[in-house]
């Protein structure tokens, strides 16, 4: 009984993993040569809905509690993973996935939603390889698929706007401009080379291509610019936030607990970002006096942003800021991490279609072609204004923050697949911000400006916790919010423009699970110190919560317990 329990769990990870890979993020990290490009229409998640719903019924049927650990602790990823995808068909016309992996985004034509998904599909037609003829049939399936794409993009959208959900106008500007990035660049990102076609007999294919761009993918464009037109701007709402929207204040609750992995309210998460916000402000202060300003805030702004030292003019001396962390860092890893990534990594621009719609940019994991990592910064921003934040954002980007994660994730053998490649808001955002706090407990902070940098961005993650609350369900105007990160952000305005239009238009909830999931690592450190006592090390609290590979926060803690109950049997 016992092994045939055990096999059914084994065919339910199976399952779930046969759906996981459908995600085109997923399909990256696995360097999978797809044949056609996502689907983000009503069916697409109707499908996917029937998909969780019946894995988490056969789950219900199964239990856990007889599973080996590892077996019982898959299986609790499978029934998150099913959640999320029962969820799809109901959310559908409010919030969609387009990655398959639990980002949930209000409108498709944005940066965060649609956006990455333009991103990833930009990256399929330059890696595309002409061996053999049928690549040739494949291509032409991409081009295809991607004025399906984009005309999916239209058909929700038209489909928002008849059940009274339209992009709120501060965003309709945003979406247009992001659209026509896209649109001006597709035949150069289309378009093959000769030398990428010398393998194969490609007959006229070049030509082929010209008129199926011409015929269906930049018609496809002017249906989603003229779907945002005068008139649906007019009649786009002034006011943000999901909670306007139909279900809209119900399925932002769901999404707090969601992102955050977390039984908590939007009122909990609001109260707590504003008492945490008073106690950085106190140690920003301390700053402030020590380098000679008291309560001089605007000076004290004024003479390190204007100090060279914290500042470069130029992408390549933006990088070179990155490396100078990348390289302090390096020789302390081994003291504190038993496992670290093979795989290399680096800094580098974001793509300028995507740089006017991202405050700072996105770490972009290893895959099976690309064997780096990278962190993809916003030239535009980080040129024209003060670093005294890089160091933090390495840290939380790359190691010991995103890189290390996912570096080790994917390199462990020991992990099934499905575990590999999972991607989870709360422990991926929370471990990147435990560890930048964590470079900072091992002194890697050495400059008060550095520490100011960190403070910084404690106090953006933090303001999150206020303002994306605050919009999304408490009532706040998007005027409420920017004032608010004005005071308390340490953003240029630029940067409050764009991030205040992410919380509140685009993928709500999302950037409640940085501070939250930092949060819930330190209390879990804190929990394993005082069980293990003097037998306590900084390598067995990393190895445990980083050796599973990504799990939902109480199951880190759960997991969490297994490893102290069997250091204190060693």
């Amino acid at each position: 009984m016992e092994d045939s329990c055990h096999e059914e769990g084994r065919a339910l990870i199976e399952e779930a993993w046969t759906e996981l890979q459908r995600s085109p993020y997923v399909q990256a990290r696995l360097g999978t040569v797809a044949s056609a490009l996502p689907e983000i229409s009503l069916e697409a998640a109707q499908r996917r809905s029937r998909v969780g719903n019946s894995l988490l019924a056969r789950l219900e049927r199964l239990g856990e509690a007889d599973s080996p650990h590892d077996l019982a602790l898959t299986l609790r990823l499978v029934r998150f993973h099913a959640r999320l995808w029962a969820r799809e068909a109901d959310w559908y016309w409010t919030v969609v996935d387009p990655y398959g992996i639990g980002y949930f985004g209000l409108f498709t034509p944005t940066a965060y939603c649609g956006g990455y998904l333009l991103n990833a599909a930009k990256i399929q037609f330059a890696s595309a390889i002409f061996a053999h003829s049928s690549d040739i049939d494949r291509y032409r399936e991409l081009v295809l698929g991607y004025a399906r794409l984009i005309d999916q993009f239209t058909d929700r959208t038209r489909g928002q706007a008849q059940r009274g959900i339209r992009l709120p106008k501060v965003q309709v500007t945003q979406a247009r401009r992001l659209l026509s990035a896209y649109r001006a660049d597709v035949r150069q990102m289309m378009g093959v080379s000769p030398e990428r076609l010398s393998r194969i007999d490609s007959g006229g294919f070049s030509a082929e291509l010209e008129r199926l761009i011409g015929r269906y993918v930049e018609p496809a464009f002017e249906r989603a610019l003229t779907e945002l037109s005068d008139e649906y701007g007019a009649r786009a709402p002034d006011a943000v936030g999901v909670g306007q929207y139909p279900d809209g204040d119900e399925i932002y609750r769901e999404l707090v607990k969601l992102h955050t992995t977390l039984d908590v309210t939007p009122e909990e998460v609001h109260a707590q970002g504003v008492e945490r916000i008073a106690a950085i402000g106190l140690q920003v202060r301390a700053i402030q006096k020590e380098l000679g300003f008291e309560d001089d805030r605007q000076g004290f702004l004024e003479r390190i942003g204007q100090d060279a030292r914290w500042r470069a003019s130029t992408v390549q001396g933006v990088t070179a800021v990155f490396q100078r962390y990348i390289d302090r860092i390096k020789p302390h890893l081994p003291e504190f991490f038993s496992s670290l990534p093979q795989a290399p990594y680096n800094a580098a621009p974001l793509p300028e279609a995507q740089q006017g719609s991202m405050t700072f940019g996105y770490y972009d994991a290893p895959t099976r072609e690309r064997g780096r990592g990278f962190y993809l910064f916003n030239a535009a921003n980080l040129t024209t204004q003060p670093l005294y934040n890089v160091a933090a954002l390495t840290y939380h980007e790359l190691v010991p923050g995103h890189h290390l994660h996912f570096g080790t994730q994917q390199e462990n053998s020991a992990l099934h697949p499905f575990r590999k490649y999972s991607l989870l808001n709360a422990y991926n955002e929370g471990w990147a911000e435990y560890a930048a706090s964590f470079a900072g407990e091992i002194g890697m902070y050495s400059e008060p400006q550095e520490r100011y940098g960190r403070l910084i961005m404690d106090s953006l993650f933090t303001s999150r916790l206020v303002v994306d609350t605050g919009m999304n369900a408490l009532g706040w105007s998007l005027d409420e919010a920017r004032r608010y990160m004005r005071e308390h952000s340490g953003l240029s305005e630029p940067e409050i423009v764009t991030e205040s239009i992410r919380y509140s238009c685009d993928i709500p909830a999302q950037a409640l699970a940085y501070k939250l999931g930092e949060i819930k690592f330190f209390s879990l450190r804190a929990h394993m110190r005082e069980a293990l006592g003097e037998r306590f090390e900084m390598k067995h609290f990393h190895s445990a919560v980083l050796g599973p590979g990504a799990l939902p926060l109480p199951d880190v803690a759960w997991h969490l317990e297994h490893e102290i109950h069997r250091l204190q049997s060693a």
